[in-house]
């Protein structure tokens, strides 16, 4: 709508999540990286409950021998909260990383001269 109204003619629009390789395919969802798995060998671990407190404590005890910057565990806290949002909300259909729309302006649209009469 936004697009229509600004005055750009659409050419196409879609979810690119959900075209050849999508979920709603056969494929795997988009927000898989970002769901939690208690495989240990994945990065997937660190969104389950166990995996988050021992990513938080590790990095805690690295900031404490000063080997990571002093605000590291609060940055991997903040980050992870974000990555389950964008992992819900994937789930639940109310965001998607992937929205594609092509605009142009309209053929028969004039086009302003340019400044200072040239």
């Amino acid at each position: 709508d936004a697009m229509k109204k600004s005055g750009f003619e659409i050419i196409d629009e879609r979810d690119l999540a959900e075209d050849d390789y999508g979920a709603g395919n056969g494929g795997k969802p988009w927000m898989l990286p970002l769901l939690p798995s208690w495989n240990p060998f994945t990065q997937r671990f660190q969104f389950n409950w166990l995996g988050r407190m021992l990513t938080t404590s590790m990095l805690w005890c690295l900031e404490t021998c000063f080997l990571a910057p002093k605000g590291t565990s609060k940055t991997q806290i903040m980050l992870q909260k974000g990555g389950m949002g964008c992992a819900d909300g994937g789930k639940t259909k109310i965001f998607t990383p992937m929205y594609l729309m092509v605009g142009r302006v309209p053929l028969n649209k004039s086009v302003p001269s340019a400044v200072g009469g040239q």
